[in-house]
């Protein structure tokens, strides 16, 4: 019995759960709207796609600093017609050995092959400069990727409230259609009374006709908005949350001050970075490279070393040598300690340059953001008193609508305290929207934007 009594129980609680859950407000959170445009956006998805390969970029300039490994193998037929003089080894040029007279016009198959490594060992830091570079180059694309998150997040919000705004104000609209039919019923019964005259019901009529014309405009607004919405946030059906866009909760004390490790400012600290680093890097161009080199090689030829000559495709396999070599070399372009000057100068303007551009998208968005808040606060103290306002409109109105049911005031009369009424409204919503966009932009300044997640 016992067991009995505890399955009821608990089978209360699980009935008890699900209706609650089922009554919470449903629809579309702006978190949620967030997380699918991470995943769904295309500009979003093209910088993460940049900041990937830098990262492979990165790892290919590391492996230069490996030993370089090159193979050759080639098979030839020719002949060997030897040549007196000099010539420079370029490419493009074979080289033929000599031959005994009278045998110019003979041909041989060639057989080659070798294997050789090359590894600048010691470059004077030109190659962990170059490395270091590339680092800042994937912290950049890093910190382009968060300011396309950031900026990303920055538009589906100010879409998203541009929904809230457009169904708010569709609703102020209804609500004119309702309270103009409810006037314009009030005044047909009174003319069929006699109370009033029968002009009042045109002039009723027309304002019915106006309150349904921008209630049809506020319509199109809207579903224009869900349709610039679907672009970021990619949804067969767009559900709006159960609540207020009208609410405002208490807000938190924002900082005045840009934090260093904002997006914005981190694409261009990096950019700074890498041009200090191009500006070193342009010096040690200047100085040699020693690499440490070593080869390997086999040939085959139809030629002995008796100068008989068998003429075969095979016989390029036959009178083989193999030969290894190793040595250190000096490498050093003489011409870069002449252009390496310019070169360094270039990139000591490219740091300067930089530099400048931080220094100005810093003070720019410092001043913004001081300026924006000064505005949340007035907004915040106008948003109260037209709160107000509307409370006294409204009471006015019920009051007018009371009179004119009396025959105490005309239909004119009650239509200018509609319209009164009409406007205060307007007012709060367009005083409540210009709120929500100031803290958008506050929330793109600072780089965070818990406060409107909560709010939404």
């Amino acid at each position: 019995m016992m067991k009995y009594n505890l399955y009821l129980i608990g089978m209360f609680s699980m009935l008890i759960s699900v209706s609650t859950y089922a009554q919470q407000p449903a629809g579309l959170s702006l978190t949620y709207a967030w997380e699918i445009a991470y995943q769904n956006y295309s500009g979003l998805l093209a910088k993460n796609a940049l900041l990937e390969e830098s990262q492979y970029a990165q790892k290919e300039i590391q492996s230069r600093s490996l030993p370089q490994m090159q193979l050759q193998l080639q098979n030839s037929y020719g002949t060997f017609a030897g040549s007196n003089g000099a010539f420079f080894p370029v490419p493009g040029v074979f080289n033929v050995n000599g031959t005994k007279a009278g045998q110019e016009n003979t041909a041989a198959a060639n057989t080659f092959g070798s294997v050789l490594a090359d590894w600048k060992f010691f470059e004077f830091g030109k190659q962990r400069k170059t490395i270091k570079a590339a680092g800042y180059k994937v912290q950049e694309a890093k910190s382009g990727y968060d300011a396309a998150k950031l900026a990303l997040q920055a538009k589906v919000t100010s879409l998203y409230v541009g929904i809230l705004y457009a169904n708010s104000n569709l609703e102020w609209a209804d609500q004119q259609v309702k309270r103009v039919k409810e006037i314009l019923d009030l005044s047909v019964s009174l003319a069929d009374a006699g109370l009033k005259p029968g002009a009042d019901t045109a002039l009723a009529a027309s304002s019915y006709l106006l309150a349904k014309a921008t209630k049809d405009e506020w319509t199109g607004k809207y579903n224009a908005g869900k349709i610039n919405f679907s672009e970021v946030v990619p949804l067969a059906e767009i559900q709006l949350p159960q609540q207020s866009f009208m609410r405002y909760q208490t807000l938190q004390v924002s900082s005045d001050s840009i934090s260093p490790d904002h997006p914005y400012l981190q694409i261009l600290d990096k950019r700074v970075r890498y041009n200090e680093i191009q500006n070193e890097l342009s010096s040690r161009k200047m100085l040699p490279s020693f690499s440490l080199s070593g080869g390997l090689s086999a040939r085959g030829s139809g030629i002995s070393a008796n100068g008989t000559v068998n003429g075969d495709l095979s016989a390029g396999y036959t009178n083989t040598a193999r030969n290894y070599l190793v040595g250190i070399g000096l490498t050093w372009n003489l011409s870069d300690i002449y252009t390496g000057s310019f070169a360094k100068k270039r990139t000591a303007q490219a740091v300067q340059a930089s530099k400048f551009s931080y220094d100005l998208q810093k003070l720019q968005m410092n001043t913004a953001l001081q300026a924006v808040g000064n505005r949340v606060n007035q907004q915040l103290k106008q948003v109260a008193n037209t709160r107000l306002a509307l409370a006294k409109a409204q009471q006015a109105y019920n009051l007018y609508l009371s009179r004119y049911e009396s025959g105490l005031i005309n239909l004119t009369e009650l239509l200018q305290i509609q319209s009164l009424l009409q406007q205060v409204e307007k007012n709060a919503i367009e005083v409540q929207q210009e709120f929500w966009n100031l803290l958008i932009k506050r929330a793109e300044l600072s780089g965070d934007f818990s406060e409107l997640s909560s709010q939404f």
